[in-house]
């Protein structure tokens, strides 16, 4: 499995777990935070495998690790 847009990721995002869409927010149903394929963690993530860190930079600067725990299509 690797990270694509339409699925929700479980990640260890800075020490803290958080789980989210990837994708665009007419596919959401709300329940979710959504980030699309273009944001910085979302091009961050975008084809990882599961089980692999990456960093990205954050707006701020600072950058951050995101850890890929799970990934599964959205329903």
């Amino acid at each position: 499995g690797f990270v694509g847009a339409g699925m929700v990721i479980t990640a260890n995002i800075a020490g803290d777990e958080m789980k989210f869409l990837l994708g665009s927010r007419e596919i959401s149903s709300g329940d979710l935070d959504v980030y699309s394929e273009n944001s910085p963690l979302g091009a961050a993530v975008l084809g990882v495998k599961i089980g692999e860190t990456v960093t990205y930079t954050a707006p701020n600067g600072r950058v951050i690790e995101v850890a890929i725990l799970e990934a599964e299509f959205y329903a």
